[in-house]
């Protein structure tokens, strides 16, 4: 997908939800922990002086209560009545700078489009809320930026629909771009009543949001290596990592790297035995997995990737 289709498609799915529900806002969620440059046209402090103020309101996260500029704020697009949208360059430049910051190891700046009949300062607090969940790993409530786009991804499929319905709350859509640059959605009515036990997310669930800074360092490292990334590529990566976990790799340079030859081999690769010593001594910690694999022999590294044919 380009960027012009992503916009075409985005229109298109935003005329829809606001010709079905006319009484509905779009809004525009974005990240103040990870900003944009000062004097880009989409920074928060910008928005109220455009030829159309656009004025955000801050969503008081309780983590980030001491510094309200990197809290995320979100923005009125279009309101009950609006005849198109009164800033149409402003819907521009949120798909542009989702675009560009799609698989961005710093994470994204614009996070998504929502769609609701409440008013945005009822979105705002539901969000601060909604950020606050129990831990199934720690067994105590935290903060979970699960508004960020990698982590929404993982969430969506994991099949926690009843989780899923609670979260958003008086959000009926939300939209947002995966790692691969595709348009997803959540929508209210095709999740599932939250079903006692399925109200919060489960371990597995905090243990792949506890994985998402590894898992954009390999993103990034697929995209440097034009490696295409798989189809729903946080899951996909958070296999890999998880995999890589299994074998007992602990540095994040060794997880990286191993996930990486999942996915340029087959994840069968470890199996070969020059392949397992090497994973054996780096979890001793003296070399990385890395060095331990450039030191075999030519011969012994085109058996390893043989496996990518016989895969």
């Amino acid at each position: 997908m380009s960027q012009l289709q992503l916009n075409e498609q985005l229109r298109a799915a935003l005329f829809q939800l606001r010709e079905v529900n006319p009484r509905s806002y779009v809004y525009l969620l974005l990240d103040g922990n990870h900003p944009c440059a000062e004097d880009d046209a989409l920074h928060t402090t910008r928005l109220p002086a455009r030829e159309i103020p656009a004025r955000p309101v801050t969503v008081p996260r309780a983590d980030f209560a001491h510094d309200p500029a990197i809290c995320p704020a979100l923005v009125t697009l279009y309101s009950p009545g609006d005849r198109g949208y009164p800033d149409e360059l402003l819907l521009d430049l949120s798909i542009a700078h989702a675009w560009r910051r799609h698989a961005s190891v710093n994470g994204s700046y614009v996070c998504g489009w929502l769609v609701s009949e409440s008013p945005i300062d009822q979105i705002a607090a539901h969000l601060a809320k909604a950020s606050e969940l129990f831990d199934m790993l720690g067994g105590r409530r935290r903060v979970l930026a699960l508004f960020e786009p990698h982590r929404l991804s993982l969430a969506a499929d994991a099949g926690r629909d009843g989780f899923l319905r609670r979260w958003l709350g008086p959000v009926s859509h939300w939209l947002w771009l995966d790692l691969h640059g595709q348009l997803r959605s959540l929508a209210t009515h095709d999740l599932a009543e939250p079903a006692p036990g399925n109200e919060h997310l489960g371990q597995r669930e905090w243990q792949a949001q506890q994985r998402v800074a590894d898992a954009r360092i390999v993103a990034m490292a697929m995209a440097d290596t034009r490696h295409m990334l798989p189809v729903k590529p946080e899951t996909a990566i958070d296999a890999a990592l998880q995999r890589a976990t299994a074998r007992g790799l602990r540095r994040t340079e060794d997880l990286v790297f191993c996930a990486l030859n999942d996915f340029s081999i087959t994840p069968g690769w470890a199996a070969h035995p020059a392949a397992a010593r090497a994973i054996a001594q780096a979890l001793e910690g003296e070399q990385t997995l890395s060095e331990l694999m450039c030191g075999l022999s030519d011969d012994t590294l085109e058996e390893i990737a043989a496996q990518r044919d016989a895969g």
